[in-house]
Order: C-alpha cells, then structure tokens, then sequence
C-alpha cells in the first residue's frame, strides 16, 4: 500500500480574490479522498471552518457553487470589517433551489436539498 501525501491527493483547480483585499484569495482545492472540492484559506484569513463542496455540485453548475462561495466569503469579510460574529447559514435559497451548510468534520459541507 501506498501512502499518499496530500500534495498527490489534492490538486487546486481555481482560486477566489476578495476584490477589496486581494491579499485575501482563497483557494479550490478537489480532494480526492473525499470525491469533493474544498476551499482552503478561510480558516488562516476568518478563523472559520473551510467549506466542502461535493464533486457532483460542481459537475451540476460551477459557476453557481463560485457565487455561493463569493457570497459566502463576503459575508465573512463583512462581519470582520464590522467586528461582528459570523455563523454559516443553515439553509439558504439560490436560483430557486435551496442549499444546507451543516457540519462535516473539518469543514462544513454545502448539500442541495432534495425537491419532493
């Protein structure tokens, strides 16, 4: 059995720039292991759990999952900038479709609720 580092498992396949502070990029990792895409700098830059998106989101609509994550992160440079607490919304509308955070080990994990 082999044993992977992360570097082999992990490949970036995008990066997120905070148009205000570009110094604050986050990046969009696909993580193997997981069969998902995980966001990796809002955990240094906020101090918040990094967000898991799974792989089949991505697939349905990839600009759609980058507005989430933008709006996200906005929300997060907001409350810093304001000195406010930030809490991940539960549950969320987008497009007519309705989305879950909720906690997921490490990260918090982005779901599409089911329609029916």
């Amino acid at each position: 059995m082999t044993n992977h580092s992360a570097k082999e498992t992990e490949t970036i396949v995008g990066t997120i720039e905070n148009k205000d502070n570009p110094s604050e990029s986050i990046l969009i990792r696909y993580v193997r292991e997981e069969n998902a895409f995980v966001t990796s700098g809002i955990k240094g830059h906020f101090g918040e759990k990094e967000i898991l998106i799974p792989a089949h989101l991505v697939v349905i609509d990839f600009q759609l999952i980058g507005a989430i994550v933008s709006a996200i992160l906005e929300k997060l440079s907001q409350a810093r900038e304001q000195d406010s607490t930030f809490d991940y919304v539960p549950r969320f509308d987008v497009l007519d479709k309705t989305y879950t955070l909720e906690e997921f080990g490490d990260y918090v994990r982005l779901s599409q609720v089911s329609e029916g």
